[in-house]
């Protein structure tokens, strides 16, 4: 990964990141925001047990000791990515930038409605069930 030099946030976008952090915080504790979260931990839990699995294959007599190592590594970086997801869910974002993005995310993911669950058109609007 590269270097890469940050610099100290100024009071301004400090005290904005902090909001953005607690109003995130406080989606994530509701449903769907909480699924979200829920959702990324789980996906965490499960890259971690198939970097496990994927271990105990490449112990497999006839297997080289290097042929699982991509695979490993996928399933390591998506544990990472997965756990980092959660993290920034319920407001661990280190930047502004970050949180913004985040917050967004959750927004327009808890804002859409799930499949099959399509509303009436114009023209049926107002109609009772039976006429």
């Amino acid at each position: 990964m590269p270097n890469v030099t940050r610099f100290p946030p100024s009071p301004d976008q400090e005290v904005q990141l902090r909001a953005t952090n607690e109003k995130i915080a406080k989606l994530a504790a509701a449903k769907p925001a909480g699924d979200i979260h829920s959702a990324f931990v789980l996906v965490a839990q499960l890259a971690t047990e198939a970097v496990g699995v994927a271990t105990q294959l490449e112990k497999i007599p006839g297997i080289e000791p290097g042929q699982m190592q991509s695979v490993i590594d996928f399933w390591y970086r998506l544990a990472d990515l997965a756990r980092t997801a959660a993290l920034r869910c319920v407001g661990g974002n280190q930047t502004l930038a970050e949180a913004t993005v985040t917050f967004m995310f959750l927004q327009t993911s808890c804002a859409r409605k799930p499949a099959g669950t399509e509303t009436a058109s114009p023209g049926e609007q107002g109609k009772v069930v039976g006429q």
